[in-house]
């Protein structure tokens, strides 16, 4: 099972009788119906009942849900103990830090991240956040640069262009660097209407870190979606962010 909360496609099973799904399911389930503080309650439920990677990370994940970011880095960092090359927590932990207002530790999340899965073209892409939030604005464009050539899906490279050249409006400098690649034909139209706005900000949603709202974005996308190919590129883009990153 993912540690990730967000990327758990969890399947219910009915079963006869009256067994009782344990705590860390009945979590999950509560978290999708977006009933947080009831989720909140059965996540500490599970942390007691087994101590798990899971258990903590998503309960991590709910206490940021619910704004409490010390909380939820601190169970990031229980769960990296029992699981120190999970790189979906690093990831995790590394965009709250990076709500905390800290960068640096930000930095060497993303970084630890990267360096275990070496296509974690997100990982990177906050780093370069993280960076641009720390100063150093060569650093961010290099992360940048690199992470929307790791990008294989095209709306995920137009999407961190998008970021990344809006980050660097705000810095007053252009983001994104010489032979830094440009948004292709697949990039959404400017007037692609609601369902490709929708897909557009499942997009930004996901590259600020909040996967749920992304998912949720992007299955209304998918939903107002004619053209079959870009149906089939949602499709795609859906089933990767549900299975794994």
């Amino acid at each position: 099972m993912s540690t990730r909360l967000a990327l758990v496609v969890l399947a219910v099973v009915l079963v006869s009788g009256c067994a009782k799904p344990p705590a860390l399911e009945r979590g999950l389930m509560l978290y999708e119906q977006g009933r947080y503080r009831r989720a909140l309650a059965t996540f500490d439920e599970a942390v007691r009942e087994q101590p798990s990677a899971a258990a903590y990370a998503n309960r991590g994940t709910t206490r940021i849900r619910l704004g409490d970011t010390a909380g939820g880095i601190a169970d990031f960092t229980s769960a990296l103990q029992l699981a120190p090359n999970d790189s979906e927590i690093l990831f995790n932990r590394g965009n709250a830090r990076l709500v905390a207002g800290d960068p640096k530790g930000a930095i060497a999340d993303f970084t630890r991240a990267a360096e275990l899965r070496p296509t974690f073209a997100l990982a990177v892409f906050n780093r370069g956040i993280a960076r641009h939030r720390s100063g150093d604005a060569l650093g961010a464009r290099a992360d940048w640069n690199e992470a929307i050539k790791l990008a294989k899906n095209p709306e995920v490279r137009a999407a961190m262009e998008r970021r990344a050249e809006a980050l660097g409006r705000e810095a007053g400098a252009p983001a994104l660097g010489p032979g830094a690649p440009a948004a292709g034909p697949d990039a959404p139209a400017a007037d692609s209407g609601a369902g490709r706005e929708l897909a557009r900000r499942a997009l930004d949603r996901e590259l600020a870190g909040d996967h749920t709202g992304a998912l949720a974005d992007l299955k209304s996308a998918l939903a107002l979606e004619t053209d079959p190919g870009r149906r089939a590129a949602l499709q795609d883009l859906l089933r990767m962010w549900e299975d794994a990153r």
